[in-house]
């Protein structure tokens, strides 16, 4: 008998010393990426952990459907893995299935309290599904436990700029700011808390940190040129529109805002060109819509409709050579005034001379159209 569970010993303990090296490897190669390898080599060894670092492993590869199969088989092989509960509740949420994630914040929250962490989470959740009073609730009891998480600090922030409480969202963010100064997101609080309220020359200290912060996003530049022209800095505010056209040169603000401080200096020619540039990249162009439209009516057997479409096709852009010479070809089986066709498409030549085989009929028509008006003449 003795024999037999030394026996079973040392067959355990061969198969425990077997596994190190696996195990080893696998966390190297899990540690460089190599996932695949990886995960090969923890299916060797079935235990809670390494059901564990199979999931994080699908998970960094994308493969979400088993990354939760393995979750769940790591947490059924040990139902104390609280960080395996954790990382498939993240998972949950990350992919919008907040019923299942909400499950396993609470279950989690009722078995490892306190942990500040899941309230953060849960929070979260609740924002997600559109519950904020819920969510900021459960904000505030997270930092009740916890008053240094950055991140729980911006939500609980957030949720006062929303409902216009600024007095607790200037609380909030500075005891953030104490911790991290660096902060974009509670930079960004500070900043629009002001800016909304009107307060114009405090905002300018944080909107000038989340540009030194590398947060080069039009709307900073914007409401800063605001802040700076408030405050009579048209130097800077020049600045601040120069750098929108630099980001987005389509944003008409960047152009509007530099128009009107060079209409304050008089120099009106420079004012007039940006003005007219704001203009022509607001144009709204319906060419794609008329030109369906005409193709539509062609379709329906209406010619007469389908050649106002492409005459307004063309209105709208007059680069585009397909809608006019569809106005000329559709006007010359519809009209029967041969002047006109012959005018339409010499137009057409005159502005597309090279456009080919629309070209190339244009000018076949136009000798057709000649031969024919002095047949008729004579």
């Amino acid at each position: 008998m003795q024999k037999a569970i030394v026996y079973i010993l040392l067959i355990s303990l061969m198969k425990v010393g077997a596994q190190v090296p696996t195990l080893n490897t696998a966390e190297n190669e899990f540690k460089k990426g190599n996932y695949t390898k990886a995960i090969n080599l923890y299916s060797e060894i079935h235990t809670a952990k390494s059901q564990l670092q199979i999931a994080r492993a699908y998970n960094a590869l994308g493969n979400y459907d088993k990354a939760e199969k393995q979750y769940l088989e790591a947490i059924k092989l040990d139902t104390t893995l609280f960080v395996a509960q954790n990382e498939l509740g993240k998972l949950y949420f990350k992919n919008s299935d907040f019923k299942k994630a909400r499950m396993i914040y609470y279950r989690l929250f009722a078995t490892d309290a306190p942990n500040p962490f899941y309230l953060y989470q849960l929070g979260l959740i609740e924002d997600a599904e559109g519950n904020p009073f819920q969510a900021i609730g459960l904000y505030k009891r997270s930092y009740n436990l916890d008053s240094t998480s950055i991140k729980n600090i911006y939500q609980i922030g957030k949720h006062h700029l929303i409902q216009r409480q600024l007095d607790s969202v200037h609380k909030y963010a500075d005891i953030g700011l104490k911790m991290a100064p660096n902060s974009i997101d509670l930079n960004n609080l500070k900043a629009l808390a002001y800016f909304n309220n009107g307060e114009k020359e405090p905002a300018i200290p944080y909107f000038e940190k989340l540009i030194e912060l590398k947060q080069h996003k039009t709307y900073i530049y914007k409401n800063l040129a605001e802040c700076y022209q408030f405050v009579w800095k048209y130097d800077e505010a020049f600045e601040c529109y120069k750098k929108i056209v630099e980001i987005d040169n389509g944003d008409p603000e960047g152009y509007r805002g530099l128009g009107k401080l060079y209409w304050r200096e008089k120099q009106y020619d420079s004012a007039k060109i940006n003005y007219k540039t704001a203009i022509e990249i607001q144009k709204v162009n319906f060419n794609t819509e008329y030109t369906a439209l005409a193709q539509i009516a062609l379709d329906e057997k209406d010619i007469k409709l389908a050649i106002d479409y492409y005459k307004k096709a063309y209105a709208q852009d007059d680069t585009n050579y397909f809608a006019l010479y569809h106005v000329c070809f559709y006007s010359d089986k519809y009209y029967g005034d041969s002047n006109y066709r012959l005018q339409l498409f010499e137009d057409f030549i005159y502005k597309f001379p090279n456009i080919k085989i629309y070209s190339d009929y244009a000018k076949k028509r136009i000798s057709e159209l000649k031969e024919e008006i002095h047949l008729a003449a004579n």
